[in-house]
C-alpha cells in the first residue's frame, strides 16, 4: 500500500508514519510538509490514499482538497484537523474528501478510517454522523456561517480563536488589509454588528 501524508508539523508526520508501519505490512509512506509539496507529489505516483491536514500556511486544506479532486480525482483523501467543529467535516465531505478525522482521535480511529475508505466507503466519526442525521431529520435551515466560503470560514475560525489580523495575515500569506476586508464581509454576510456578537454566535453554534 502506498500512502502520502501531508502536515506542516514534523512530529505529526512521524506519528502517522509510525502508526501506519505498525498496522500495515509493506506499507510505503511518503511525506509532504506543505500544500505545494503535497500537490506536486500527489501527481507523481499512484497512491492508495492521501492523508492531509486541513490547515496549511497560504492555501487552506480545503483549497488543496479541491485541487486534488481535479488532478487526482480517483485517489481517496482523508482529512485531519485540530478543529472539533462538525462544520469542517461537512465542508470536507462536500469538497470531495473520503473521510474526516480529528487529530485527537488519530491513535484510536486512523486505521479504522483507512480500512473503511479503502473498502469504498466514507468515514466520519459518530459525533459528526449524529449532527448530519439530526439536520436531515429536522430539515433545518442552513446556519448563517454555512454561507461563508471556505477561505472566509477559515478566517472566521481564526478570529474566533482570538488571533489578531496581523497573525492571521501571516499564517494565510495575505495582507492585513485583505484580512480586514474579509472580516467586514463575514460580519455583513452573517448579519453581525460587532466582535462581541461574532463571539456569541461562535459559542452558541459550538464553533469555538
Amino acid at each position: 500500500m502506498k500512502v502520502l501524508i501531508a502536515d506542516d508539523h514534523t512530529l505529526v508526520r512521524k506519528a502517522l508514519k509510525f502508526i501506519l508501519q505498525e498496522a500495515f505490512v509493506n506499507v510505503q509512506v511518503e511525506e509532504a510538509s506543505d500544500g505545494s509539496e503535497l500537490l506536486m507529489k500527489a501527481t507523481k505516483n499512484k497512491w492508495d490514499i492521501i492523508i492531509s491536514d486541513i490547515s496549511f500556511p497560504g492555501l487552506s486544506g480545503l483549497d488543496i482538497l479541491k485541487q486534488l479532486k481535479i488532478h487526482v480525482p480517483t485517489i481517496p483523501v482523508l482529512m485531519l484537523t485540530m478543529y472539533t467543529a462538525e462544520e469542517y467535516a461537512i465542508r470536507c465531505i462536500k469538497s470531495g474528501a473520503a473521510g474526516f478525522l480529528s487529530k485527537d482521535n488519530i491513535s484510536d480511529e486512523l486505521i479504522k478510517a483507512i480500512n473503511q475508505i479503502l473498502s469504498g466507503k466514507k468515514y466520519i466519526n459518530a459525533d459528526v454522523a449524529m449532527v448530519l442525521a439530526t439536520a436531515y431529520e429536522e430539515n433545518v435551515k442552513s446556519a448563517p456561517h454555512e454561507s461563508l466560503t471556505d477561505r472566509e470560514f477559515a478566517i472566521f475560525k481564526q478570529l474566533l480563536s482570538g488571533k489578531n489580523m496581523q497573525i492571521i495575515g501571516n499564517e494565510l500569506c495575505i495582507s492585513v488589509t485583505t484580512v480586514r476586508a474579509h472580516k467586514v464581509h463575514i460580519l455583513k454576510k452573517m448579519h453581525l454588528k460587532s466582535d462581541a456578537e461574532m463571539i456569541r454566535y461562535g459559542l452558541q453554534n459550538q464553533i469555538i
